[in-house]
């Protein structure tokens, strides 16, 4: 009989537990995915790749220019194929546009002419 009240009191637990869960408000901010428009930024923005050391035919830097956002911004840039594998990635934390963007992997040409998906997430971290 015991085991029988214990099982239910843990069921009972639970319940309330995920019940409070489908309850709670999340709000996102100013990070939004897909092709909709985003919350400080309709127009979309543009991004270009440059080399930041001449003296090699890889680009090490993303620029993502347009940011209509203000403030301070955690701009991530994501670089993919056609079956989703990164070929580049970056993270820059700045203010205003354009905002210039340093790839921990440097792209080489054949990186950028398969590039396929290229995701750009803008995050106000800041005034």
């Amino acid at each position: 009989m015991r085991r029988i009240l214990l099982a239910l009191g843990v069921g009972l637990v639970l319940f309330a537990v995920t019940a409070s869960a489908a309850w709670l408000i999340v709000d996102g901010g100013g990070l939004q995915s897909g092709w909709d428009f985003v919350e400080c930024d309709a127009n979309g923005v543009s991004v270009t790749y440059q080399d930041g050391t001449p003296t090699d035919s890889n680009y090490d830097q993303a620029t993502v220019a347009g940011i209509d956002c203000t403030g301070t911004l955690r701009v991530t840039v994501d670089i993919q194929k056609s079956d989703n594998s990164t070929v580049g990635y970056g993270v820059n934390t700045g203010v205003g546009s354009p905002n210039i963007v340093s790839l921990t992997d440097p792209l080489t040409p054949a990186n950028i002419a398969d590039a396929h998906h290229v995701f750009v997430t803008i995050v106000t971290v800041g005034p």
